[in-house]
């Protein structure tokens, strides 16, 4: 169980009414990670919702290449492996801690779960869910965009 003041420091459970974030707590557990800890490996199955309280992890994904590029680094009050909330499937990155991280995990299947007793809080759930997943490809977008224009392959037009 973690206090609902912890979860308040994560991003997309902070607006969330008290009522909604007490009846999230029970499902919640924290753990403590080293450094170059892997709390997920591209491929593998994700059951796990992770949220960073305090350090910091690198979301990397390994090229057909084999070259391993970063993708994101998560940083206190964000969150990954959000598709743990809609089934088993298999993880796109590797996460790994780059410092000491605090990091609350919340099981997807159990959190499901919990949805389907209490559609008010699926609802409230899911809705930030979907509007961080469109925050993270506008993102993504920018940056792919952005690596096409400076490529010496692509020409403007």
């Amino acid at each position: 169980m973690v206090p609902i003041d912890q979860l308040k420091k994560i991003q997309f459970l902070q607006d969330l009414p008290d009522d909604i974030l007490e009846k999230i707590s029970p499902h919640a557990r924290q753990a403590f990670f080293k450094p170059d800890s892997t709390l997920i490996r591209q491929n593998e199955t994700q059951y796990l919702v992770h949220m960073l309280v305090s350090g910091k992890i690198c979301l990397n994904a390994r090229s057909d290449t084999g070259r391993v590029l970063t993708l994101d680094e998560i940083t206190p009050g964000q969150s990954f492996g959000l598709s743990a909330f809609f089934g088993k499937s298999p993880a796109t990155f590797t996460a790994v801690c780059t410092d000491t991280c605090d990091v609350i995990v919340l099981s997807g299947d159990l959190m499901a779960r919990l949805f389907e007793t209490d559609h008010r809080i699926g609802y409230a759930v899911m809705r930030r869910v979907a509007q961080l997943f469109k925050d993270r490809m506008n993102r993504h977008t920018g940056q792919f965009i952005h690596s096409l224009s400076i490529h010496p392959a692509i020409n403007p037009v």
